[in-house]
């Protein structure tokens, strides 16, 4: 059938098969432009990684077909917010979700559904932009894409993050600038500038001083990735191996960190943060450990698969 639809010998696919009422996806790919890795796939969507052969380019694309069923469409919410912890960088959603946004959209609607509403909550937690597809005719279309801001390299957004409550000295910062700020004027206008400030104050630390736990991640995995290197030549010292310890104490903190980061971009609101026994986040600790999982490593200029190389045994 793929050849049917796109015929050569550099079509690169991944699907996933419908079930019942339920139809496929199917995503197509030119291997001789991109390189295209399956990072997930659910029973509603499958999402894969995509890097340019010709540019310094990658981003992520997730394919859905959604269920016609109100209570149904949480897990569809649930799939991507767990899947969407994986990504960096510019990620697009397209596909039939079979619910609508706004009551123009919908013949015969006379008033916003919950469904809507919970739509309209999952692209602002997951800050993602409608792009408003219409047919020839100028009616919008029952295909919907859905981008990260990313793709528009002018817009930057802020939010605050559930997690930076949790780290340490954090609380203290906070109050400490708050403190420094000095306005006159109207109540209400002295807690606007108060407020405008302290967002200035978050934004820089944030990608200064560790706000950002894309960046804390690959620093702590480089430091375990030299410590390893070090490992397979010869044995750790004594404050080498501390070392290690303490950065995968560091790293287990982290993973906790990231935890409520989605929670609170998942916008699950019936689950309390430390409740593990749920599907969602069953899905979102495997889906981690896949991606942390090391297949293939360099070790002096060859690369192994061998897992005992790879773990230095």
């Amino acid at each position: 059938m793929v050849k049917q639809i796109w015929g050569g010998r550099w079509i690169r696919y991944a699907c996933l098969k419908a079930s019942g009422t339920r139809g496929g996806i199917l995503l197509m790919w030119d291997a001789r432009a991109w390189m295209g890795e399956v990072l997930e796939i659910g029973s509603y969507t499958i999402t894969c990684k995509f890097e340019s052969q010709t540019q310094n380019f990658s981003c992520h694309i997730s394919g859905v077909y959604a269920p016609n069923c109100y209570k149904e469409m949480r897990l569809v919410w649930e799939e991507f917010s767990s899947v969407r912890g994986l990504m960096e960088g510019p990620w697009a959603m397209c596909g039939d979700l079979n619910v609508s946004r706004y009551i123009s959209e919908k013949k015969n609607c006379n008033r916003r559904t919950k469904g809507m509403r919970e739509f309209s909550d999952f692209i602002e937690d997951m800050e993602l932009v409608d792009m408003h597809l219409e047919d020839a005719a100028g009616i919008r279309s029952y295909t919907i894409a859905l981008i990260t801001g990313c793709w528009e390299r002018n817009k930057s957004y802020f939010k605050f993050e559930n997690w930076w409550l949790q780290s340490e000295g954090f609380v203290d910062r906070v109050r400490e600038w708050w403190s420094s700020f000095s306005y006159t004027g109207r109540p209400d206008y002295v807690l606007a500038c108060k407020l405008k400030a302290l967002k200035l104050k978050l934004k820089e630390w944030k990608q200064e001083e560790g706000g950002n736990l894309g960046s804390q991640r690959r620093r702590l995995l480089e430091q375990l990735a030299e410590l390893d290197t070090e490992r397979v030549n010869r044995t750790l010292t004594v404050e080498e191996t501390t070392k290690k310890a303490a950065v995968l104490l560091e790293y287990e903190e982290l993973v906790k960190k990231e935890e409520v980061l989605w929670r609170q971009k998942s916008r699950v609101l019936w689950l309390k943060e430390g409740d593990k026994n749920t599907k969602f986040f069953h899905k979102m600790a495997n889906a981690h450990r896949r991606y942390n999982n090391i297949d293939q490593l360099m070790i002096q200029g060859e690369v192994t698969q061998e897992k005992g190389r790879i773990e230095g045994r």
